[in-house]
Parts: structure tokens; sequence; C-alpha cells
């Protein structure tokens, strides 16, 4: 099967080149995983509306990742693409398993991801990923993230070492379930890794000093970043 597929993704208005969008890099890992053939075209956040609505216009809410599967159709959502590409190219490896039991808990352990540890994360790049945008789309973060969380500017980021704190101790169940030197699940990787692997690459691509110290070097040995290191294979 072959579709010329674009997907519009998020870098920094800075120098273009910084992709830290965890919801497109999921949708990347999982296009890299089943070795699907993709242009990637890079947006600021303020031309999200304008370039999306324009090639796809039948995505109501313009937003990343969207996958452009042919001239004015695109698909939103990361989940909404994994779903499709696993249902498109059945010959590749699986991201959801092989039954809904597996896809089930792979959804659960998105949940968890979501839910416990990306808000220390989002906390902890907030000012960084704010130096990284020019004047107008930093103005656009700036008081976007003020009305989404409730806090002035300054406020937002919160206290490092709590943030720190609060990110290790929602590791902790990631941290037992790779002891056993596999991935997430079992011995082939999927969609529950790459979901917690574009956290990953969120925090180090915005905060890499903070990423080595909140990740990598969390617990007192070699599992996460040797996790890290597999994780590379669908980086790209």
């Amino acid at each position: 099967m072959t579709v010329d597929l674009k997907l519009f993704e998020l870098v920094d208005s800075k120098t273009r080149k910084v992709s830290f969008s965890p919801a497109v890099w999921r949708a990347k890992f999982a296009l890299n995983y089943k070795k699907i053939t993709y242009e990637s075209v890079p947006l600021t956040f303020l031309e999200i509306p304008t370039v999306i609505t324009a090639a796809c216009p039948n995505v109501i809410s313009p937003t990343v990742p969207t996958l452009q599967l042919e001239p004015g159709n695109g698909l939103p959502d990361s989940f909404a693409i994994a779903e499709y590409i696993e249902e498109q190219y059945p010959d590749r490896p699986l991201l959801f398993g092989k039954n809904i039991s597996e896809k089930n808990l792979q959804r659960f352990f998105e949940s968890y991801v979501q839910s416990k540890i990306h808000p220390p994360i989002r906390r902890m790049v907030y000012n960084d990923m704010y130096s990284m945008q020019d004047e107008k789309n930093a103005d656009y973060f700036r008081t976007s993230r003020e009305k989404s969380s409730g806090q002035p500017h300054h406020l937002i980021a919160g206290d490092r070492n709590q943030n720190l704190r609060e990110l290790k101790e929602s590791l902790g169940l990631v941290h037992t379930a790779l002891q056993s030197g596999d991935w997430i699940l079992g011995p082939q990787p999927g969609w529950a890794d790459f979901v917690l692997g574009a956290s990953f690459m969120w925090f180090n691509s915005c905060s890499p000093n903070d990423f080595k110290e909140g990740i990598l070097e969390a617990f007192d040995d070699q599992i996460m970043l040797n996790y890290w290191k597999k994780m590379q294979e669908y980086v790209y």
C-alpha cells in the first residue's frame, strides 16, 4: 500500500528544528515502528490553524498531530492515527497487541502517563518551552497556558524539587515494570512504550538537564537509561 502521507507537527519558532510535542511524538513513534514513510511538516503554534485548515479542510479543530492521508483529507489525534495505521498496515509490527484486552491495558497505561507523569514534566519544561518561542508565539504560549492552568506566568513552573519528587514517585511503577529488561508489556514495544517515550522526548527536547536528573538518574540503577537507549531505534 503506497500513500503519500504528511504529518503536521509542532516545532519551536526560533530554530524550527525542535519537535517537542508529546502528542506528535506518539504518532511519530507509531509510524516509525511500523516503518511507514511520511513527510514531516513543521509548524509553529500560530501556524497550526491556517496551515492545517488549508491543507485538510475536513479537520474541524486544527491541531497536531494531523496526518494528511490525501490532499484535503486529514486525520487528527495521535491515537486515531495509531488506530488507522494499525488497520491499514496489518502486516507490520502491532501497536496494540493481538486482542482487545492488550489494547485496553495499553490505553489504561496511557491514562496513567497523562495523569501522573505529564503534570510534573509540564511544569518543569514550561520556562524552557517559553524561551524557545519568538515574541508572537511566546505571547500565545504564555496566555494560553495561563488560561489553562489558572495561574500567572511566573507561578506555572512551580517548585523544581517538588516536581522532581512527584515525577520520581509516578515513575516508580514504570521502573518496576521495566526491571525485566523488556518493554512495558513484554518483549516487544507497543503503544504504551510510545506514549511513555513521547513524554520523555518532550522532556529531553525542552529541558535536557532536568530530563537527565528526573528520568535517567531518578533511580540507583541503569534501568531508565537502558530503556531510553532502546527507544532511540524509533527516533527519526
